[in-house]
């Protein structure tokens, strides 16, 4: 008689319980088994235990790849703490956004141009400046961009490596070209757009364009999503009419909805559902956070939504939980959670930060099972007024995290302990309005910063910082003074 445990017992013994009796009996018949062996007791083994165990199993797993590879790694060394500032007083403009892109630069020359690394640089003079991301630094486009906003640009974000999307203090978004020239225009909101998220390409996304969808959180206190679509450039046109072929290289991007708060929305991203439970790899979480309110605000799609390319599915995402940031559901304790950042190599877990009142903290929180992972006090001057801002190291464990202040400095904080570990006096005792955190390397491929990539020789870690004394600084390994 088989054991108990076998493949085929389980099997009966799963057939008898559900009461799939024909099923049974063919079966039985079939694998040589006593039917009245098969039992069906409270302490035998079943299938849905195995499961179970499999489920607890990979869970167990993730936990263990974020204790080695996410978690308890020292604050690497050499960090960057040697600055090149890369504003004179004829561009020393107020920093108010930046980004580590890669970006294919348009060339006068006759050789294809090919994706480069870039710092995209937001002003308050209500312009864009693009520099290489490797020294010199100098500008690749020799002009700064302006004329996309009637305000100040508060974000930007570069989307498959051609088109820029920006917004402003004017609650407009824009699609502009690298040379400035504004493709599509939304003004559904009413006051200033402080964060774009942009998703990865959704699965109805074909040869011919790329479909992404695009949130936008505003201090109208609502969110908004839209859907992008961008046709590559091999989208069929008619080659007789150059008007037409213009037209149909050009990105497009279609209103979905609006979802509305009591208080400014502050901060939104785009994430796979890393949940367990989740048997849908297509689905999208669409996570906010609100203004006083010490929660994640987590909508999602629905398979019918993320799979559909009918526009007649008007709300793709719909209200999932809001989940606590604090130690417990039921604790008086009120703060504003921003700056949602993913990590570089285990994006199911996010660094943000908190408002000053009553203190800042640092969190890590996990996707897979939306909780918060660590919690630290950071010693961050932040005024009421301000937004704090994280980014992740860029070195191969993203060992820590940078934070911005009100006082100039810059923090790199361990997430192994929450010690900070580097004080960088970037600015003069300016505010330090925003920061960004990657890996360049020497090669022209435009490669990010993917994990694989990491060990390469040629590359080099950076950070840069933007203040409000005008000074845009990169930030790269140089000589540690002794303690």
């Amino acid at each position: 008689m088989p054991a108990g445990d076998s493949p085929d017992v389980l099997v009966a013994r799963f057939l008898r319980a559900n009461n799939f009796n024909e099923t049974f009996a063919a079966f039985v018949r079939e694998t040589n088994l006593v039917p009245e062996s098969i039992t069906n007791n409270p302490s035998d083994l079943t299938i849905e235990q195995i499961l179970e165990e499999k489920k607890l199993y990979d869970l167990a797993i993730r936990f263990e790849k974020f204790n080695v590879g996410a978690g308890d790694v020292d604050f690497a060394v050499p960090y960057p703490n040697t600055p090149t500032s890369l504003t004179t007083l004829s561009t020393a403009f107020n920093i108010l956004s930046l980004n580590l892109a890669s970006l294919v630069i348009p060339s006068d020359e006759s050789t294809s141009p090919s994706a480069q690394q870039v710092i995209i640089s937001a002003t308050s003079d209500k312009a864009l400046r693009i520099y290489s991301a490797k020294e010199p630094h100098e500008l690749v486009i020799p002009h700064p961009i302006s004329g996309l906003h009637a305000g100040p640009i508060l974000c930007v974000q570069a989307v498959a490596q051609k088109w820029l999307l920006t917004a402003s203090m004017a609650g407009d978004i824009a699609i502009s070209n690298i040379r400035g020239d504004v493709v599509h225009r939304w003004e559904g909101h009413t006051k200033y757009i402080v964060k774009l998220a942009v998703s990865d390409p959704l699965p109805e996304s074909t040869e011919s364009e790329e479909v992404r969808y695009i949130a936008a959180a505003s201090y109208d206190k609502s969110f908004s999503v839209h859907k992008l679509r961008i046709p590559s450039d091999h989208a069929p046109a008619d080659p007789e009419d150059e008007e037409a072929v213009a037209e149909t290289k050009k990105p497009s991007s279609e209103y979905l909805q609006t979802v509305t708060f009591p208080e400014t929305v502050e901060d939104v991203i785009f994430t796979k559902d890393y949940r367990e439970s989740s048997t849908d790899a297509s689905l999208l979480l669409l996570i906010a956070t609100i203004r006083d309110s010490a929660y994640l605000h987590i909508y999602s799609t629905s398979t019918r939504a993320s799979t559909s390319s009918s526009s007649s599915l008007s709300k793709p995402f719909t209200f999932l939980s809001k989940n606590p940031l604090n130690a417990t559901s039921t604790t008086w304790l009120t703060y504003t959670p921003t700056s949602l950042v993913p990590h570089p190599q285990h994006p199911h877990l996010i660094a943000l930060i908190t408002s000053s009142l009553p203190i800042p903290k640092l969190i890590i929180y996990n996707l897979s099972t939306f909780t918060v992972e660590k919690e630290f006090t950071v010693t961050v001057n932040l005024s009421a007024y301000s937004t704090g801002i994280v980014a992740w190291r860029g070195d191969a464990s993203a060992s820590g995290v940078w934070v911005n202040s009100d006082d100039g400095v810059v923090k790199g904080i361990e997430v192994k302990t929450g010690k900070v570990k580097v004080e960088l006096k970037a600015h003069d005792g300016r505010k330090v309005r925003c920061l960004a955190a990657g890996t360049v390397r020497s090669a022209t491929n435009g490669a990010t910063t993917e994990s694989e990539n990491y060990d390469d020789d040629d590359s080099q870690e950076l950070l840069i910082s933007g203040g409000f004394d005008g000074a845009l600084k990169v930030w790269k390994a140089g000589p540690i003074e002794a303690e």
